[in-house]
């Protein structure tokens, strides 16, 4: 019950910020805006989102031979490609990553290791988000410092390193185990220190994860581009300066689990930045709604994969009798 009502109230409020943002806006110039795209520049913000999947496929791979798990690659893809359609489609932020998890352990049969490879994976990727957010916030100060920006920024930064350190400094990790050892709820006290065990598999390894973040951070840079080509297509001037100030800010609040998919919180964070850089309400929110519609229809393929690999459990039994 908890569940549904949370959920219901995350549907509530991606649904309230949209219709003021549409109001605020006027939806009739928001769809012109929309209408306007240039279609090869959508196509070529298309080839570059679905780049940016394969590369981030790429950065989950480094994890995956030290984990004792050979995967091919396109197999890899494929699993990306299904994450990424629960990921958008699920209520929660990190559905995608469990199924991503779940079908990893059924073709290799390494559970720890496979849910450690896929939250190295969202690791290192967050941590190159927080860090981009965290120097953009420096720059773009004077267009936040009257809002709660800066608060929400700082603290989802000293909660990301506040956690890395309990994760990766014993000390720190065996005070935490005290505390989570009086959880007695599914088992989590041993599912998290099953995770800690395989994660620490790659303390000894700091060249893995120094790729890992060198990717993470080539990732983002894509993201900003594909947001900025968004608005050349809506043939719009701003500076690629102030996406790269703004879009990590509006990222970072988007995941505030507050919303669906951060629907609504991160079309507000666009409007409300952008429109100080001389940007209508109507082509900012355009802005985000067209990334966000580009990922809804490549993340459709994960769908398609997600059918297509419905004979997983036969693949991996296979796999165990041969």
């Amino acid at each position: 019950m908890k569940k549904i009502i949370f959920l219901t109230l995350k549907i509530f409020i991606s649904i309230a910020l949209l219709i003021f943002l549409f109001r605020k806006a006027d939806m009739g110039n928001v769809w012109m805006i929309m209408r306007s795209i240039n279609l090869p520049i959508l196509a070529a913000v298309a080839l570059l989102y679905a780049i940016s999947q394969v590369v981030s496929t790429y950065r989950w791979s480094l994890f995956l031979p030290h984990a004792g798990i050979d995967m091919p690659f396109l197999k890899l893809v494929s699993l990306y490609y299904v994450g990424m359609f629960f990921n958008i489609f699920l209520p929660t932020a990190i559905g995608g990553d469990v199924v991503k998890s779940y079908y990893l352990y059924k073709f290799s049969g390494k559970g720890g290791n496979s849910l450690a490879s896929v939250f190295l994976d969202r690791f290192t990727g967050f941590f190159a988000l927080v860090t981009i957010a965290i120097v953009s916030l420096i720059f773009g100060y004077n267009y936040v410092k009257d809002t709660y920006v800066p608060f929400l920024i700082v603290t989802l930064t000293a909660l990301f390193f506040l956690s890395s350190l309990i994760l990766w400094n014993k000390g720190l990790h065996n005070w935490a185990l005290v505390i989570i050892s009086k959880i007695k709820l599914f088992g989590i006290n041993e599912k998290i220190e099953s995770l800690y065990n395989a994660v620490m598999l790659y303390k000894s390894e700091p060249l893995i994860l120094l790729k890992a973040f060198g990717v993470s951070f080539i990732i983002q840079f894509i993201s900003i581009s594909i947001f900025y080509l968004i608005s050349k297509g809506f043939g719009m001037t701003v500076s690629i300066g102030y996406f790269f100030l703004f879009v990590p800010i509006a990222v970072s609040i988007s995941m505030i689990p507050i919303s669906l998919s951060g629907l609504g919180l991160r079309e507000g964070a666009f409007v409300y930045l952008f429109t100080k850089v001389g940007t209508t309400d109507a082509q900012a929110l355009s802005i985000s709604l067209a990334g966000f519609a580009v990922m809804v229809m490549l993340g459709l393929i994960g769908g398609i994969e997600y059918m297509r690999l419905g004979s997983v459990k036969n693949e991996s039994q296979d796999s165990k009798v041969s």
